[in-house]
């Protein structure tokens, strides 16, 4: 399972470079489903400090943040 969660993360970084910003966003996605995932709140921020400008709020972290938040107690009802 380690090898899975580091490769969505790898995935997911290297994808906030070359690609739209929201083809990270599954990969955020992915990482709070399965893991506690601490890697898709530096995700988002780092999705944020590449493509939005400096006047804008930070929307994929505050996303990610979210994220995590919700999927907490469905991952640890159904992932166990």
């Amino acid at each position: 399972m380690l090898v899975l969660r580091i490769t969505i993360a790898v995935m997911g970084f290297l994808a906030a470079i070359v690609l739209n910003p929201w083809v990270p966003a599954i990969a955020i996605i992915a990482l709070a489903f399965l893991f506690r995932a601490w890697e898709a709140l530096l995700l988002g921020l780092f999705i944020d400090l590449v493509w939005s400008p400096v006047s804008y709020l930070p929307v994929f972290t505050i996303g990610a943040i979210i994220i995590v938040w919700v999927f907490e107690p469905i991952r640890k009802e159904f992932l166990v």
